[in-house]
């Protein structure tokens, strides 16, 4: 399989030489590295995006951790999924969860900050991978004295006891397991994360996004001729179907070409080779949707939200994406010849072999 570029430009800096091995959690505490308290944990994760990297350095990503437990990440080659994180507070461990990545196990490590990094360390005592969190943290002397921090690592800035904490600590409880959920995206494995894990949550959105007011899908005895025939023929061009909700809906190859779908939230839909020719979709909430090969030619997403949406290969010919959010959205390979793309949104957007994308986008997204 052809790897994705990295779409975030980040520098790790490991202190392990090729002769050296694997370190383990005696040899890294002996080094002067220090372990974090579960506090510690939820000060340092929560809310905040690390940026992790194999032990090994064979893999690497970004996963965003959100203060009420969910994870979203995405892998250097373009792989991406949800989950749930908690800290373990007896035995002062990290604990994450995946829906795609992994056998379905959660995982929990010891962390140790190391300078300006995190070790992450298996129940065995090996190092799993390490990471770089996005925001620095300030821990207060509290923290650290009643924590299992037992002293300010050197270059930290712990700050005065009487200043507050940077962030407000939660620490979530796991979710049972779901049933299963397929999806293109579950092909590939994020091996440094070993066994992953399973929710029930859909991925928490990060930052400001459009905001989508729409109904939910009606009873069927309630539903008009369209929806209806959307929904058991799959097709239905031209149709109004603006504002309704078709969230998860499976609606692979429908033809939707020149359909009002203005408002609608098709948060998780499945639109894989799906007809949107000349679709307006303008202010609709795409977060998460599945848009491989879509034909979106001529189509209006001005104001979308696609953030998290896959694009990869589809065709985005003359599209309006005026204001659409493309945070961490995916177009690899998609044509985007034409396209408006006045002030979109986009950080962590990958453009592998995308054409058409503006010359700053690719400079934003690291790609140029």
């Amino acid at each position: 399989m052809k790897q994705i570029s990295l779409f975030l430009t980040f520098v790790v800096l490991l202190t392990l030489s090729a002769c050296a091995g694997r370190i383990n959690v005696e040899e890294a505490a002996k080094a002067g590295a220090k372990q974090l308290s579960a506090d510690n944990l939820d000060t340092l994760v929560s809310g905040n995006s690390l940026h992790m990297v194999a032990w090994d350095n064979s893999i690497e990503a970004d996963v965003d951790f959100a203060e009420n437990g969910k994870l979203n990440a995405v892998n250097s080659v373009g792989d991406k999924t949800f989950g749930r994180w908690h800290t373990d507070n007896e035995r002062h461990m990290l604990c994450m969860q995946f829906k795609f990545w992994g056998a379905g196990d959660t995982n929990c490590y010891k962390v140790f900050q190391d300078k300006d990094r995190y070790l992450l360390f298996n129940n065995d005592g090996t190092l799993a991978q390490t990471f770089v969190p996005e925001k620095e943290v300030n821990y207060t002397l509290a923290d650290i004295n009643a924590g299992a921090l037992a002293q300010p690592p050197p270059g930290s800035r712990a700050s005065s006891p009487a200043q507050p904490a940077q962030k407000k600590r939660r620490r979530p409880e796991p979710t049972p397991s779901p049933e299963e959920n397929s999806s293109l995206l579950s092909t590939l494995t994020l091996g440094l994360l070993g066994n992953g894990g399973n929710s029930a949550e859909p991925p928490a959105e990060s930052g400001p996004a459009p905001e989508v007011i729409s109904q939910p899908l009606p009873p069927e005895e309630l539903r008009s001729k369209e929806h209806q025939q959307l929904l058991d023929s799959g097709r239905c061009p031209g149709c109004a179907l603006a504002g309704l909700d078709f969230t998860g809906v499976k609606l692979k190859g429908a033809d939707l070409q020149g359909a009002d779908l203005s408002g609608a939230n098709l948060q998780e839909t499945n639109l894989i080779g799906a007809n949107l020719k000349g679709a307006n979709l303008s202010n609709a909430r795409l977060t998460d949707a599945i848009l491989i090969k879509a034909d979106l030619e001529g189509a209006n997403l001005a104001d979308a939200n696609l953030h998290w949406a896959d694009l990869s290969r589809a065709n985005l010919k003359n599209a309006n994406l005026e204001r659409a959010y493309l945070v961490k959205a995916l177009f690899y390979k998609a044509d985007l010849t034409d396209a408006d793309m006045t002030g979109v949104q986009s950080q962590r957007t990958i453009f592998e072999k995308a054409i058409g994308v503006p010359a700053h986008l690719l400079s934003d997204s690291g790609e140029e």
